[in-house]
C-alpha cells in the first residue's frame, strides 16, 4: 500500500504546513526586538576575515521587516566586523531557541548604513544606555595597557545626557541583513523537522528537508 506524503509537520502539538511555518518564523522574528526574554533577540553573526578565516560574535536583533525579509543590528563603525562585511557582504545568521528547540540558519546579504536616513532614524530610537558604548575613545579590539569599559571612564555607571550622547553618532552603524534563505530545524523526541525557505525577487520557495 502506497503511503500519502504528509503536507504538514507536527510541531508543539500544532500541524503546520510549509506556508504556516514560514509565517510563524517571521512572526517570531518580528516580535523579538521588543520582547526582553525572546530567545531570538540575540543571535550569532558569522563572517569571514579578509584573509578567509572564520569569525563570529553575538549581536542584538534591533528591527525586522517581514515584507523585505530584512533584519537589522547595530555596531561601531570602527569595529573589525565592518571591514569584514565590506569585503564579503554575504553572512550567516544563527538563531537558537533552547525552549522551543528551534534553530534558524539564515544566509543574508548585508548593507552598511552610516550617514543616511536609515541610520539616523534608528539612532533617534536608541536610548542613552546603548548610545554610551559609541562614546568610546578607542577602536573596538585595540590593545590597551589596562582594562577599559568601552566608554569614557569618567561616566562610570552613569548615563550620558541625550545631548552628550550625540557625540557617539559618528561611530554608529546600522547593518541591514537581507535574508536569502532560512534553514529551519526543530528537535523533538517524536522526530526532527527540517525545512528550507528561499526568497528570490519577491518569490518564496519552500521545501521539507531530511534532518
Amino acid at each position: 500500500m502506497e503511503l500519502t506524503p504528509k503536507s504538514t509537520a507536527r510541531i508543539d502539538n500544532s500541524g503546520l504546513s510549509l506556508t504556516n511555518l514560514d509565517q510563524d518564523i517571521w512572526q517570531q522574528l518580528s516580535a523579538a526586538p521588543t520582547e526582553k526574554n525572546n530567545r531570538f533577540k540575540q543571535y550569532t553573526l558569522a563572517t569571514a576575515t579578509p584573509d578567509g578565516l572564520p569569525d563570529a560574535r553575538i549581536v542584538v536583533l534591533r528591527q525586522v521587516d517581514e515584507d523585505s525579509r530584512s533584519l537589522w543590528f547595530h555596531t561601531d563603525i570602527r569595529s573589525k566586523k565592518i571591514a569584514q562585511l565590506q569585503t564579503q557582504p554575504e553572512v550567516l545568521l544563527l538563531f537558537w531557541d533552547d525552549e522551543q528547540q528551534v534553530q534558524l540558519r539564515c544566509r543574508a546579504s548585508i548593507t552598511v548604513h552610516t550617514d543616511n536616513a536609515e541610520a539616523s532614524n534608528q539612532w533617534a530610537k536608541t536610548w542613552e544606555g546603548n548610545r554610551k558604548m559609541y562614546l568610546s575613545e578607542f577602536e573596538p579590539g585595540s590593545v590597551r595597557p589596562e582594562p577599559y569599559p568601552g566608554f569614557p571612564v569618567t561616566l562610570g555607571e552613569n548615563l550620558p545626557s541625550c545631548e552628550a550622547s550625540e557625540a557617539g553618532r559618528p561611530n554608529f552603524a546600522v547593518i541591514e541583513c537581507r535574508v536569502a534563505t532560512i534553514d529551519y530545524l526543530h528537535l523533538s523526541r517524536a522526530g526532527q523537522t527540517r525545512a528550507r525557505f528561499e526568497y528570490t525577487n519577491g518569490a518564496v520557495n519552500r521545501e521539507w528537508l531530511a534532518p
